[in-house]
């Protein structure tokens, strides 16, 4: 595919090529790949099987084949962007919730009790918060369970919009950030397990405890199977809803969902209090992730698009004809 291919005008502060994009992409495949490669070790030395859902494969497969055909036969860098961008979201999600379960099968000692310790100590009474939200005021909790469940929907709505309006390297941004915010999380998880506040405070029952079935049979030992299409996300400390969530303000920066995204994800933040059965200490930890993933961006060369630059709208893909221009910090 030729630069003059695919070409988007905006300002020459932030350029990036067909090629760089292409270069940029083999990484994260090959990120994913090693985490692939973890995770089949890891199965075999746990002797457990991995259940493989077809709908999954199934729009894997079709992401990528709409990739192809976007980029050989019907060219149409956008689209192939889009299918590249999903595809690789996809593959990385599965396999990070993999890891997820087989760091937790470790079987490390539990943090909780040094968790709500740490809670205590900043005078934050989490018992008597979800007693008001869920007991006292149990449609005020409600509102809160669904804005915690937008997390899915937010993300592809924004990868839409980011795409739609052209901000190809914002998008791109996105994925990385995601990508390397679970890997931080995902090693913290193994040596610091929790089985989340729902569980220690005693109040599982009153919740849909969506999460401790997976996390208790796999800490057992019990679970000999994960089923990709029946897995759901069982880590509690750093809480990853937290992180998403203002990785999500970030990336819309510049965009029309900005001043919905904003007071959205500052609910879903503190949703995961009682929605999610995070600890503040979760929390807070799980906020912190997102700019230690922005420094390990940085020092590997990925800042421009990064949802922290102070200009998001100028962070666009310009592809042009001629040779690849240099990129600009």
């Amino acid at each position: 595919m030729s630069y003059s291919e695919c070409v988007e005008r905006k300002p020459p502060n932030s350029v990036r090529t067909c090629r760089q994009e292409s270069t940029e992409a083999t990484h994260l495949w090959l990120v994913i790949g090693s985490m692939t490669a973890v995770a089949a070790l890891g199965l075999y030395l746990s002797n457990t099987k991995i259940l493989l859902s077809f709908p999954i494969i199934f729009g894997f497969l079709a992401l990528i084949g709409l990739n192809l055909f976007y980029t050989r036969i019907r060219k149409n860098p956008l689209l192939a962007s889009i299918a590249l961008t999903c595809a690789q979201l996809v593959a990385f999600t599965n396999v990070a919730i993999v890891l997820s379960y087989l760091a937790a099968a470790r079987r490390l000692p539990l943090v909780d009790n040094a968790l709500a310790a740490m809670d205590d100590a900043v005078g934050f009474d989490w018992l008597a918060l979800f007693t008001w939200l869920k007991i006292e005021r149990p449609t005020i909790g409600w509102a809160l369970d669904l804005i915690y469940d937008t997390m899915i929907i937010q993300v592809f709505i924004m990868l839409i919009v980011l795409y739609s309006t052209k901000k190809l390297l914002q998008a791109r941004a996105f994925s990385w950030l995601f990508a390397v915010t679970l890997l931080i999380i995902i090693p913290i998880s193994m040596v610091l397990p929790a089985e989340g506040a729902w569980a220690h405070y005693g109040v599982a029952h009153l919740t849909s405890a969506y999460y401790l079935p997976d996390f208790n049979a796999i800490r057992s030992g019990s679970m000999h199977v994960i089923d990709t299409a029946e897995v759901t996300g069982i880590i509690q400390f750093p809480s990853f809803h937290a992180a998403l969530a203002l990785i999500l303000i970030l990336s819309s920066r510049g965009t029309f969902l900005f001043p919905v995204y904003l007071p959205l994800n500052v609910l879903m933040i503190f949703s995961a209090l009682t929605a999610g059965g995070h600890y503040l200490t979760d929390v807070a930890f799980g906020l912190a992730t997102v700019p230690a993933a922005v420094l390990v961006l940085r020092l590997t060369g990925r800042t421009a698009g990064s949802p922290f630059n102070p200009h998001p709208s100028r962070s666009a893909l310009v592809l042009r004809s001629g040779p690849p221009p240099a990129r600009i910090r």
